[in-house]
């Protein structure tokens, strides 16, 4: 699988770090891949380099080289996973052109790119990384007679569920599960709820995909109670700036106030004293930090959220308020909010047009969410394109803000910190 998300400036011996307009830049992004019970078990890191394809400079293979042998690490490898493990395309050519791969084994499962040609030299090294405690995943597996070679060598198998679709899916699980009943299936690109159900049917052990982020297909009749009252709760708090609303908000729901001032006295916040009471927290933090811790504790405080949503809903969050050019100003909380409410409708596993019409919501803030229209919902729209890799799509972001790439990285470090402290 090949994307991009953010730019990471690749750095060689002897001199700094390369300008974000210099064509050599390399980009590099994660996407979750996630257990039957969405819980985030890693990432893959998705490399591309643009502006050289286009002048025909750079090929994949150099462009993953390149990161690899430049310094993943130095420029952010646990900086983008943590601790998870970071899954890295691979291919023949760097194989066997780095030996041995400046990666740490325990960390690191290599993806071998798929219409790789699979000969005893290709073998060997495979031999070599085993040796050395890398773990082997077959990426976008087709089964030929050529690439059952692979088998005996990988732990993990990656499956396209857009390519092999019906009977032609169930027959490849089956194959692979006589020929090595152990081994951990991926599918990927699952862009639906209903085709992770189904994948999850057939017996698929991870699944990488944005289906996390979308509502099924199925209407509701009513939207979950628990799940629209949080939605109800931060919009009320983005409608007002008045303190004494902001505190009546928060204190009318107890279990928010306990969370909200639990959160606040959290290593996160890091007050330079215990914070008793919402008043004392708002009085403390000003009335717009404290609107906007309570609107990540009331997103938080829906039932069966899974973490990598919240993480999402995060990294969308700060991106918009830091882009906007509104930093902690109220109109730099309106972008936060809607970068917050951007995952409402997986929140409550309805379509977006539904939410809206039961949440009291400010015409602009309803309008960028269900439309993508006014500056919030441009803004909102290209955050989203550059988060998925879609750099086409957030050209003109990307041009607009040279320091985009830095702002990425800062709101997926403060998203996967942050959200440790609401669940």
């Amino acid at each position: 699988m090949r994307a991009a998300g953010s730019e990471v400036r690749v750095r060689r011996r002897g001199d700094g770090a390369r300008p974000a307009d210099d064509p050599r830049v390399v980009r590099v992004a994660r996407q979750p891949i996630l257990d039957r019970d969405e819980r985030l078990i890693g990432y893959e890191l998705l490399f591309r380099a643009p502006l050289m394809e286009a002048a025909g400079v750079l090929d994949d293979v150099e462009a993953t080289a390149t990161v690899v042998v430049d310094g993943l690490l130095d420029v952010g490898l646990f900086d983008l996973v943590g601790e998870r493990l970071a899954y890295v395309n691979v291919s023949r050519e760097l194989l066997l052109g780095v030996r041995p791969l400046p990666l740490p084994a325990r960390h690191v499962v290599l993806e071998l790119l798929e219409d790789q040609v699979v000969d005893d030299e290709l073998l060997g090294v495979l031999d070599e990384l085993l040796d050395q405690r890398f773990t082997i995943a077959l990426d976008d597996f087709r089964l030929t007679p050529e690439t059952e070679r692979l088998l005996k060598y990988a732990r993990i198998v990656k499956v396209d569920v857009l390519e092999h679709t019906g009977q032609a899916l169930d027959e490849l699980v089956a194959r692979l599960r006589e020929h090595r009943p152990s081994f951990t299936l991926i599918a990927e690109k699952v862009e639906t709820r209903e085709e992770f159900e189904h994948c999850r049917a057939l017996g698929f052990h991870a699944f990488q995909g944005y289906f996390f982020g979308k509502p099924s297909r199925v209407r509701q009749k009513r939207l979950p109670s628990q799940g629209l009252s949080a939605l109800s709760a931060m919009a009320d708090l983005n409608a007002t700036e008045d303190v004494d609303e902001i505190h009546r908000i928060i204190t009318r729901d107890a279990g928010l106030s306990m969370r909200v001032l639990r959160y606040a006295n959290s290593a996160y916040v890091s007050l330079p004293r215990r914070v008793r009471s919402v008043q004392e927290g708002l009085a403390w933090l000003g009335a717009i930090t404290v609107r906007r811790l309570a609107l990540m504790v009331a997103l938080a405080g829906a039932r069966d959220v899974p973490d990598v949503l919240l993480v999402t809903a995060l990294v969308r969050a700060r991106m918009c308020q830091l882009l906007s050019g509104e930093g902690d100003r109220a109109l730099g909380d309106s972008y936060f909010t809607v970068g917050l409410l951007s995952v409402a409708d997986a929140l409550v596993d309805a379509p977006m047009e539904d939410v809206i019409e039961q949440l009291p919501l400010r015409p602009e803030i309803a309008v960028a969410l269900l439309h993508g229209g006014g500056e919030l919902g441009e803004l909102l729209t290209e955050v989203i394109a550059y988060e998925r890799g879609d750099f086409h799509a957030a050209e003109r972001l990307i041009r607009l803000h040279p320091e985009v790439e830095q702002v990425y990285r800062d709101a997926t470090t403060w998203a996967d910190v942050g959200v440790t402290g609401l669940v």
